[in-house]
């Protein structure tokens, strides 16, 4: 007789309970297995895609003048990302949930006017100082998160904008009136 026609007793034996739950153990783990296997080279191929954008954009901010620069206040050391495009500066500090505690943003123009910021789409509390073309810190303002109401405005005209973390100037006792070292030149004044 062919085997697809004997009763399944004869052509399945009965398996014992042990046997039976060692077949569904070893079935568990090689799932298991596979699938932490598959996790991993996805993760491998994300990391890999990750690190090509990273130097993709690494790349890409070496053919830009600054992308940033060390500023000093009161002895106090800021790495401070520079915004001197129009574009950069619209987007600023906007859509980040955090910044390094020495760290900031500066915002450099070409001419000496009165500054007006907001806090659109920005998460993190700030501060910011407004400096007049000298390097002088003109006015300092703490900055409420995601604030479109209030515009904080430079009481004269400033040629810099540096924004830092809530209260960085408050803890560092850095004033108005106080001067700011190592700032970008405005590229209208360089030639």
């Amino acid at each position: 007789m062919c085997g697809r026609f004997l009763p399944r007793s004869q052509t399945f034996p009965r398996l014992s309970l042990k046997v039976k739950t060692l077949f569904v153990f070893c079935a568990g783990v090689g799932v298991l297995l596979f699938s932490l296997f598959c996790a991993g080279a996805c993760r491998s191929r994300i990391k890999k895609r990750f690190d090509l954008q990273r130097q993709e954009t690494s790349g890409r901010a070496g053919l830009q003048e600054k992308s940033a620069v060390t500023l000093t206040i009161k002895g106090n050391r800021i790495e401070a990302e520079v915004a001197a495009t129009p574009e950069k500066q619209t987007q600023g500090l906007s859509f980040r949930t955090a910044l390094h505690p020495d760290s900031g943003m500066i915002f450099v123009f070409e001419n000496e006017q009165t500054l007006r910021f907001w806090m659109k789409n920005t998460y993190i509390p700030l501060a910011i100082a407004f400096i007049d073309k000298n390097g002088v810190i003109t006015d300092i303002m703490e900055m409420a998160p995601l604030d479109t109401v209030t515009r904080y405005q430079s009481s004269r005209p400033a040629s810099y904008a540096l924004e830092v973390n809530s209260g960085w100037f408050l803890v560092h006792n850095v004033k108005p009136g106080d001067t700011v070292l190592g700032l970008p030149v405005p590229s209208s004044i360089r030639h």
